[in-house]
């Protein structure tokens, strides 16, 4: 398992368009993909309805976890999505 902390800096936190971005992108891989707000809530990285129920604000910190068999580039890529979209 794989686990990355990032902290949002868009004043829109996590919105529905990036939500829906990182939502396809996470699809597209076999492995599980988690995302959390430090501290609270828990999302299905793969659902956009799981991502928007996070309520994940401009400063809250997020936790990406994956885990599975193509682990290391579904978190590479999901890693540079969260630096550019959050």
């Amino acid at each position: 398992m794989i686990t990355y902390r990032y902290v949002i800096s868009d004043k829109q936190g996590l919105h529905a368009r990036n939500a829906i971005t990182f939502s396809r992108a996470a699809a597209e891989y076999e492995s599980s993909v988690q995302l959390s707000v430090d501290g609270g809530k828990t999302a299905d990285g793969k659902n956009v309805i799981s991502l928007m129920n996070l309520g994940a604000r401009q400063g809250d910190t997020l936790v990406l976890k994956v885990e599975g068999t193509d682990e290391e580039q579904a978190s590479g890529f999901l890693q540079g999505l969260l630096r550019t979209i959050a």
